[in-house]
């Protein structure tokens, strides 16, 4: 279910989705409610998850939601990873879960969220991470897509993840008045926040080689050569002022395939290959390598936009083990 479709049920311009209708009619207006704050209060694509994880729970409970048990939303975990779920999808689908209880909890004034005793804060692995020894970029990977990239704008789009380790989402809204030029910087909302939190503006900061390629794509008149160089995005495309967060995915992509680092890593549950490097890998690079070179966490969280340390420490900087054995011989006393 999109979150347009759940927009139009919202606004009451819409057909009611059928597996809400199959809900009793006190239930039907609790999802109502809790659409409604979320729309208020969230990003697109959060409704999005929450949607698709409401109405999976939904219709695996067949019978009315409001009178679901920890033990049911157990078995639910159960299957999803029994259908082949990787487990950090499972926890994802289980927190948006939790936020209509929590919404029960505060509006409807309900005791208890059932998801706070289902325990999922070890389901870390990704399906990336069955797969492959790293989830970062190599320093080797990046300079041959460097290498590799044949325009000025998959240039940009690789050094500008590479740079400054901005989200995909983040990146197709960058303006070009966000762009300082004389201090090497980009100041932008941040594409990700906690759940009914106001997204937070932050500034990251840009190399040398970045300002080289921006006098291409800005000066030389590269950009010009697009239909879309007459708005405000920083990347456009020859049909639009703004890039789609996928046509990003597909540079990227592109570039890695003609590099010779492109990886089939697996197939998901809707059977679409899914591929080693993309934008977020080169994200993770940007942590790993500060991280490396000696950059307190506390400024890289700040750069990389997380809520938390905790999320910059647990989230992003996984190594390999050849790298934390370096990391050991090159601290260890040397008596």
């Amino acid at each position: 279910m999109t979150a347009s479709k759940i927009q139009e049920w919202v606004k009451e311009d819409g057909e009611t989705p059928e597996w809400v209708a199959e809900q009793p009619e006190d239930t039907r207006k609790h999802l109502h409610g809790y659409w409604k704050t979320s729309i208020v209060d969230g990003k697109k694509d959060t409704v999005k998850n929450r949607a698709t994880a409401v109405r999976q729970f939904t219709e695996w409970f067949d019978g009315d939601i409001t009178e679901a048990e920890t033990s049911d939303i157990d078995e639910w975990r159960e299957e999803l990873v029994l259908q082949d779920y990787g487990y950090r999808s499972v926890r994802q689908k289980i927190y948006a879960l939790s936020t209509y209880y929590n919404w029960l909890q505060d509006r409807e004034g309900f005791e208890k969220n059932p998801v706070d005793d289902v325990d999922v804060e070890n389901y870390e692995k990704t399906k990336q991470d069955e797969h492959l020894d790293r989830q970062y970029v190599t320093k080797e990977e990046f300079e041959a897509m460097m290498d590799a990239c044949e325009k000025t704008r998959e240039r940009l789009v690789c050094r500008l993840f590479w740079d400054c380790g901005v989200r995909v989402g983040e990146a197709v809204e960058i303006k070009l008045n966000d762009i300082d030029r004389r201090n090497k910087s980009i100041t932008f909302e941040s594409g990700k926040t906690k759940k009914m939190e106001k997204d937070d503006e932050r500034t990251v900061y840009y190399s040398q080689a970045m300002e080289n390629i921006l006098i291409e794509w800005l000066e030389n008149g590269d950009r010009n050569s697009y239909l879309g160089s007459k708005g405000d995005y920083l990347i456009c495309s020859r049909e639009a002022e703004q890039m789609y967060p996928g046509s990003v995915s597909d540079i990227v992509r592109d570039v890695a395939d003609r590099a010779g680092v492109l990886k089939e890593v697996y197939e998901d549950q809707s059977e679409r290959t899914r591929y080693f490097p993309h934008p977020h890998a080169i994200r993770k690079s940007y942590g790993v390598y500060r991280t490396q070179r000696g950059m307190p966490i506390a400024y890289l969280s700040e750069l990389m936009g997380h809520a938390d340390i905790e999320t910059t420490r647990d989230k992003y900087l996984k190594f390999r083990d050849d790298d934390i054995r370096e990391a050991d011989r090159r601290y260890r006393p040397t008596v």
